[in-house]
């Protein structure tokens, strides 16, 4: 089989043998012309060593350039452009000789260290031995507490001071090793740079270049020779030296921390003394307060009040200054614990910069990473410290009110010892004297100790923030280094060999025997453990009448008129009540195994286990709990039994895996042996891992997992049309995690397990959260509709009451007060919904993955431009990163939905405000609108980086140009934001603009939309209502007046029609009492007697059908009554004196019928 594989390989290769022969040829070829390119370059190049071995002769000083450099400003022979080469190249000469001037200074000071430095590090070794045999001075005993505080605060400065020194130079012996290979490095850079101003020098002047240009040419090349030259010499005379220097920065290293160690211990041995001063003052106080209080016992009232005031401020001075003594072990505590990160930090950084992380370093890493403080703890710690310094600030402004009464002694004497009784006034006076001077001591000391305890808690609170930062960053360091490092090796057989001792260690009997005997002492010690007990009985004995009770909540739900939200509220709280007993369990057992006084490593790390598995079981049994039948998601959310069966199912299946397995794994990682989580715990975390993929499997399976019905319903969908794509993928993940962990990748496996877990939590919590708006949603438009369905059955029954019923009268053909479209309202309502739960799952996601994955951490990184801002007070410069992008596009998509759809919310909350027309709910929607837009459009200017001071002139320019540009556009945009706040016309109004009447229906950002009574609608721009004369006839009130005329006959009765138009007005039920009807007799017309009925109407709902009663009851009167309504009519006189002219013109014609003239 390989003779013909060989033959095959010589065939092809002998075959491809010309080209191989072309590209040698080709290569020679090219070698051969750099190598004689090199060689016609020699005669040349200048003499290198020459120029390296002995400085350049240069016979050009500073003085000379500046003189040409005046020579050259007043040249009249040379043009401009020539004139500012020549001053550029003699600054550019200057500039190089001080260049040069600065290294050979340093050179100079680096040769001079070669022969002063030893002697300067044995002078500081032997400052250090002398150091070193004296002892720490005790402080004296006749120090005043003011002195001691004196004392220690120039020791704290010293320390402060030495410590900095001692950072800079472990700076300097840190960056050691790249700042000489950044010399080296330079040296070569700078011969080269050598070479080619020596080339340079070498070649001749520029054929008809002023002599001018050309001196100062050459003079800044040999300046410039002169500077590389004099900076090759000081880099070498660095690296020279260095090796001196390193052991004069060492020693003075050794030499601040041997005098700030000492200073540390002056500075403990100060505290301890000003402590015990203090205490002891605190103490004496205290007994004096108490002694007098005794004695005051059969004194004046008003005495022994003021004793026993100051026996309490006495107590409380004691336990302020023991809280100081706290306060003072807590900030060393922070400090020595901060200084540790810090350094661990930087370390960590140093090493991963030159060798990266390897398995053995990355475990290291993984160790430091727990013995991180938990930050939630130290923020707790921190907001807690606040509120006791606002609280001394309080008791600080009491004593000070309270010292300030005491200054007028005399006064407060008088005001206590008005009421006592001559006699005996002298001797209470003094007693209370005496009781008043040891209260202003004693108010003294308390002012005096409380600002001492401000101030330590500002530095304690200064320091617990230092902590936190740096704390913060070197878990962002390890979050981002440590994702994709081997934790643990990969599984082999030593890995199986560990199962065992693994397996002992967690059955073992002396560990259970361990959370036993802690059980037992905090059974017996602590009320905290009967108090989790008694919740956790009570729960599981009230189960089956929690179950009840949240079935009856979906009772109410039958009829609208009972159905509300709160019941919905009512039965998710009884559901997070029902699934609170075993996660309730966890947490209080594990709680109480970890902070027990006879905790055990053992019972730490199952407490810790336990509270860590509690969050995961609440979540898992609350939702089943949310899935009972005639549940919640049965009865509030109507899911379909199926779904809910499925659920119930897939859910009761992970709890019972969780529990026993997820406790395995929580325990063996929180415990300090690594080959036991790294063998049985890396087991248990994959048969976790693999359930995972079965219950996704089993719960999003297309054809039989709980969105069947969904794709059925939904074939179009992007889910149905992908889910041979996602479904393996959801199912590939988990065993992807598989495959990682028994790689060795363990951290990285169970990070992403963690991260996938909490999405499920995270998809859990928006689907109760979307199905609870969703029913609030629909509760309420159910309720809407009702009461519009109430309001038209009130008004058809008011109708059907009216006295006489009319028949065949017009009804005007009016617009009602528009009511809501709840369809459109809850569609718009609905996408809002959606697309803010689209974007709460985007921001958890992100806050989930971010600190997880260093891909997403690159955004921050990627910085697009930089802009000036000011931060407190100070000028700096920002950077927009790609992050900031993402956070613009995000608001940006957040504003538009917002504006789009919230209106829609609004005016359903609205609604149930009964009293709130239309008019006024659409102003405030749009207004929103409005105002939703302008607030994203100041915070993307913010996220972009622009202040009112850059984008002013901006404004103001765009402001001019619109101005010119879209006048009209802009006076009706400002003109309809006229419209919504000063509400000349609103929605549903009737108006008259021009010769249009009709009833406004919409009010734009350009025009408002008029509906006429032929349901034609007429846009108007705004400006025509603000500008323009309109006619209201519904702004402040709707009632209106309705003027009939009535012509009478002549010879009728006219205070008989009077009286009975009267009495019409009066029999009406839509004619008002007050204005009252007004009856006139108008005037005498060509053909009647003119009769007026004016009367008012309370709304133009019904002008016409008025109007039409109205006629028909006047017609009904004057009828019976007799009277004539007159009619227009003419008489037409003929005169008939003579006979008529009668011709017949010709068949087919009309008679045509002539008068005769007079000459007839």
């Amino acid at each position: 089989m390989r003779r013909p594989a060989l033959t095959s390989g010589r065939l092809r290769s002998k075959g491809r043998s010309p080209l191989w022969w072309a590209a040698l040829w080709l290569v020679l070829w090219t070698v051969a012309a750099l190598l004689g390119s090199a060689s016609l370059a020699a005669p040349v190049a200048p003499d290198v060593s020459v120029t390296l071995t002995s400085p350049p002769d240069i016979s050009v000083s500073a003085a000379q350039i500046e003189t040409k450099v005046k020579e050259a400003e007043s040249a009249t022979d040379l043009d401009d452009a020539t004139k500012a080469k020549v001053q550029e190249l003699l600054q550019r000469a200057l500039g190089n000789l001080q260049t040069a001037n600065d290294y050979e200074a340093k050179a100079a000071a680096y040769a001079d260290a070669l022969t002063t430095a030893p002697a300067e590090t044995a002078s500081i070794r032997k400052d250090i031995a002398a150091l070193q045999g004296v002892s720490p001075k005790a402080v004296p005993g006749y120090l005043s507490l003011a002195e001691i505080e004196q004392r220690l605060t120039q020791a704290q400065v010293e320390a402060s001071l030495t410590e900095t020194k001692l950072n800079e130079i472990d700076k300097a012996l840190n960056e050691r090793t790249q700042r000489l290979e950044q010399a080296r490095q330079r040296i070569t850079e700078a011969r080269r740079s050598l070479e080619e101003v020596s080339a340079e020098l070498n070649q001749p002047a520029v054929d008809g270049e002023p002599p001018a240009l050309s001196q100062a040419r050459r003079w800044a090349q040999q300046t410039s020779q002169q500077a590389l030259w004099s900076e090759i010499r000081m880099l070498e005379q660095q690296l020279v030296s260095a090796d001196v220097r390193a052991e004069r920065l060492k020693a003075g290293r050794d030499q601040a921390t041997e005098r700030l160690n000492r200073l540390r211990v002056q500075q403990r041995t100060l505290e301890e003394v000003r402590n015990e001063r203090r205490r002891a003052e605190a103490e004496r106080a205290e007994a004096d307060a108490k002694a007098a209080e005794a004695k005051a016992a059969d004194a004046d009232p008003r005495v022994q009040a003021l004793t026993r005031r100051n026996a309490l401020l006495g107590q409380a001075l004691t336990e302020l200054t023991a809280e100081l003594d706290a306060l003072g072990n807590s900030a060393a505590e922070l400090n020595a614990q901060a200084e540790r990160i810090e350094d661990e930090y930087q370390g960590a950084r140093q090493r991963i910069q030159i060798a990266g992380v390897n398995e053995a370093f990355g475990q290291l890493l993984l160790d430091r990473r727990k013995q991180l403080p938990d930050l939630r703890v130290v923020r707790q710690q921190l907001a807690e410290r606040q509120d006791a310094l606002t609280t001394s600030m309080l008791r600080q402004l009491r004593y000070q009110e309270e010292r300030h009464r005491f200054e007028d002694l005399d006064a407060y004497l008088d005001e206590q010892t008005a009421g006592v009784d001559p006699d005996q006034r002298a001797q209470v006076r003094q007693q209370l004297t005496d009781a008043a001077m040891r209260r202003m001591d004693l108010l003294d000391q308390a002012l005096q100790l409380e600002e001492t305890y401000q101030r330590t808690l500002g530095e304690l609170n200064f320091a617990t923030s230092e902590l936190l930062e740096t704390a913060a960053r070197y878990d962002d360091f390890l979050a981002e280094h440590l994702l994709w490092v081997r934790s643990s090796p990969s599984v082999d057989f030593k890995t199986l060999k560990t199962m065992p001792a693994a397996a002992a260690w967690l059955f073992s009997l002396g560990g259970w025997s361990e959370v036993g005997r802690v059980i037992v002492h905090e059974a017996m010690t602590s009320p905290a453990f009967w108090l989790i007990v008694t919740a956790v009985a009570g729960l599981v004995w009230k189960q089956r009448a929690l179950r009840s009770a949240v079935r009856a909540t979906a009772e109410p739900l039958r009829r609208v008129r009972t159905d509300s939200f709160l019941h919905t509220a009512q039965g998710l709280a009884l559901t997070l009540v029902l699934a609170a007993p075993w996660p309730l369990l966890f947490a209080g057992l594990g709680w109480r195994l970890v902070d027990s006084v006879q905790a055990t490593a053992f019972t730490r790390s199952l407490g810790e286990a336990g509270i860590g598995l509690a969050v995961g079981i609440y979540y898992l049994r609350a939702f089943r709990a949310l899935c009972i039948s005639r549940g919640v998601a049965d009865r509030h959310f109507r899911w379909s039994e199926q779904v809910l069966v499925r659920l119930r199912r897939s859910l009761d299946w992970l709890t019972v895996l969780l529990i026993p397995v997820g406790l395995i794994v929580l325990v063996l990682y929180n415990q300090e042996n690594g080959a036991y989580s790294a063998s049985l715990g890396r087991l248990a975390l994959i048969v976790l891992m693999i359930g995972f993929a079965v219950f996704f499997a089993r719960l999003l399976h297309p054809s039989h997992g709980v969105l069947k019905e969904f794709l059925a319903e939904h074939p179009a969908s992007w889910a149905n049309r992908l889910r041979h794509l996602w479904y393996p993928l959801i199912q590939a993940v988990p065993l992807a995690l598989v495959v990682l962990a028994l790689l060795g990748f363990v951290y990285t496996a169970g990070s992403l397990l963690n991260a996938m877990v909490s999405q499920l939590w995270l998809a859990l919590g928006l689907v109760v959260l979307h199905q609870s708006i969703v029913r609030w949603l629909i509760v309420t438009r159910r309720h809407l509709a009702l009461q519009a369905a109430l309001e038209r059955q009130a008004v058809r029954r008011a109708e059907a009451a009216r006295a006489g019923e009319e028949d065949g009268g017009a009804s005007v053909p009016q617009y009602e007060e528009p009511g809501a479209d709840l369809a459109s309202l809850d569609e718009q309502t609905r996408k809002l919904i959606n697309s803010l739960i689209f974007f709460a799952a985007v921001s958890g996601l992100w806050l989930i993955w971010r600190d997880l994955l260093p891909a997403l951490g690159i955004f921050d990184r990627i910085v697009l431009w930089h802009y000036p801002a000011v931060v407190d007070g100070i000028d700096k410069v920002k950077s927009f990163t790609l992050a900031d992008l993402g956070i613009v596009i995000l608001i940006s998509f957040i504003a538009f939905a917002a504006a789009r759809h919230l209106p829609a919310l609004i005016e359903i909350l609205l609604l149930k405000q009964t009293k709130i027309t239309a008019g006024s709910r659409y102003a405030i929607t749009t207004l929103i609108g409005y105002g939703i837009f302008a607030v994203a459009i100041l915070l993307v200017f913010s996220a972009l980086g622009l202040s009112w001071s850059q984008a002013q002139w901006l404004v103001a320019a765009l402001g001019v140009g619109i101005g010119f540009g879209l006048q009209e556009i802009v006076a009706n945009f400002i003109s309809g934001l006229i419209i919504l706040f000063e509400r000349p016309v609103r929605v549903g109004d009737i108006v008259t603009i021009g010769d249009t009447t009709g009833v406004v229906t919409k009010i734009r950002i350009r025009a408002t939309t008029i509906r006429n009574w032929d349901r034609q609608e007429l846009l108007v721009p705004n400006k025509e209502f603000i500008t323009g004369r309109l006619l209201n006839w519904t702004l402040t009130d709707q009632t209106n007046r309705l003027t009939i005329s009535v012509g009478v006959a002549y010879g009728s009765d006219t205070r008989k029609a009077l009286a009975l138009l009267a009495e019409v007005a009066r029999e009406h039920a839509q004619v008002l009492e007050e204005p009252a009807p007004l009856i006139t007799f108008e005037g005498f017309g060509d053909n009647s007697l003119t009769l007026v009925l004016r009367c008012y109407l309370a709304s133009l709902e019904n002008r016409l059908a008025v109007t039409t009663e109205l006629h028909q009851a006047i017609n009904d009167k004057f009828g019976a009554a007799g009277i004539e309504i007159a009619f227009p009519q003419r008489d037409v006189h003929l005169f008939a004196s003579r006979p008529l002219d009668v011709r017949l013109n010709g068949a087919g014609f009309p008679l045509a019928v002539e008068p005769k003239t007079a000459e007839d």
